[in-house]
């Protein structure tokens, strides 16, 4: 159940994202969902947690990989 709340969660998070103009807002806003829907690996990338007995959670992918590509934009 916590997956597709989160799935769900991060699929309202990317509607917002279209229409806010403050990025930086944003990010703070999400930045707990990014990190529950993240996993961290001591000496590894940053991943998406996307999968939970065998089903697929796609919007959680998509909120994690733009999340991460907003950052990018802001600090390049």
């Amino acid at each position: 159940m916590d997956y597709l709340v989160a799935d769900e969660n991060c699929k309202e998070a990317l509607k917002e994202l279209m229409i806010e103009e403050n990025k930086i807002k944003w990010l703070s806003k999400y930045e707990k969902l990014f990190k529950k829907v993240s996993i961290s690996p001591i000496g590894l990338p940053n991943i998406a947690n996307v999968n939970f007995d065998g089903v697929n959670y796609p919007f959680i992918g998509e909120f994690h990989r733009v999340y991460q590509c907003v950052i990018q934009d802001l600090t390049n």
